[in-house]
């Protein structure tokens, strides 16, 4: 059993995610400036608010847009000058997509992370009614991809890119790995959209996806100095299954970090938890022309592609990392050709090599 500390109070039963904004209040959200303020353009308020009821709209994403768009370019760099973001919403609403004829009218229960500076705003939600066979008797994270309270003082992304980009590509993710929904990934509900006033005469589309509000806390915000060297090692040999499933199941996260890693009390079935799949790719490579490199549908040992060490596991990590990793993947050893070492594995592990 973990001990109880200050670091591992998601051992409490009412815990959900690890991201969780310091308070419930949303009086205690401060808007920036940004550059509202300097056009004499108040952003409106905060729409995300504690006992607050939405109506959204089932939505079906359109594909996957390329990532590398996310990147702000000249045009944009010169529009934000001239313009407010607020209307810069009208000018760059959210990629098209196909509405259905679901809707849901949710409550907000809890501020999880919201406010300013944020890629996403996640909310704590309860389902009040709904067509499209949603839960009632537990409450869901919703993930809004609003661009209005993404950091538009930056000057390497583009926020209406960026969300559109997260959302369709999450949305994706998540339709692909139905199968391991509930388990390694959260269990997915949908994608929707939000209507949000702007004023008497206009509104903005905010897109959403709901899920499943996993009782974990983020790797991130653990101290690995109150978890023992088995139990670290269960964790870490978690995170490498889980990784590898997703990857042969043709998705590659690209964000394995800490902070996108649930870890789940010690008496739950479900070790690790991974999420924010924003960033990944419903492949193996960012171009289809590539993907056949890539031996799509055959499995990839983690004797190639995790044998490294991972610096930023490294508080969690006091072990001989190779020896470790060969001792429990050995059984893979007989399916690594020399083609996939040359693709995946580091130039000085051999595949007659012995753990």
């Amino acid at each position: 059993m973990v001990p109880v500390s200050r670091d591992t109070c998601w051992l409490a039963p009412l815990f959900q995610f690890s991201w969780e904004h310091k308070s419930d209040n949303s009086k205690m959200i401060t808007l920036s400036d940004s550059y509202n303020t300097r056009f004499n353009v108040p952003k409106p308020d905060f729409p995300y608010t504690v006992g607050k009821h939405l109506r959204v709209r089932s939505h079906i994403p359109p594909q996957p847009t390329n990532l590398s768009n996310c990147l702000l370019k000249f045009h944009a760099r010169r529009e934000r000058e001239s313009i407010d973001p607020v209307q810069r919403c009208l000018l760059h609403p959210p990629s098209s997509g196909t509405f259905t004829s679901g809707v849901a009218e949710l409550e907000i229960i809890k501020l999880v992370r919201a406010g300013d500076q944020h890629g996403a705003q996640l909310l704590a939600v309860r389902v009040l009614t709904s067509t499209h066979d949603l839960p009632s008797d537990t409450d869901l994270l919703a993930k809004f991809y609003d661009p209005l309270y993404f950091d538009h003082e930056q000057d390497d992304a583009d926020p209406f890119l960026c969300v559109d980009s997260a959302y369709t590509h999450e949305s994706a993710v998540y339709r692909k790995l139905a199968g391991f929904q509930g388990s390694i990934i959260p269990k997915y509900y949908g994608s929707f959209s939000l209507s949000l006033p702007i004023d008497h005469m206009n509104f903005r589309e905010v897109r959403l996806i709901l899920m499943e509000n996993v009782p974990g806390i983020s790797m991130h915000d653990l101290n690995p100095s109150n978890f023992t060297k088995s139990e670290r090692q269960a964790i870490m040999k978690a995170i490498i299954d889980s990784e590898t499933a997703l990857y042969n199941h043709g998705v590659r996260h690209r964000d394995i970090y800490p902070r996108n890693i649930l870890v789940l009390p010690s008496d739950h079935a479900r070790k690790v938890v991974l999420v924010d799949f924003g960033k990944a790719w419903t492949s193996r490579s960012p171009f289809p022309e590539w993907e056949e490199k890539f031996l799509p549908g055959i499995p990839i040992s983690p004797l190639l592609r995790w044998i490294k060490p991972r610096e930023w596991f490294d508080g969690w990590v006091d072990w001989d990392w190779m020896a470790w990793v060969e001792q429990h993947y050995e059984h893979t050893r007989g399916s690594i050709t020399e083609y996939m070492q040359r693709k995946w594995g580091p130039k000085d592990l051999s595949t007659d090599k012995k753990g």
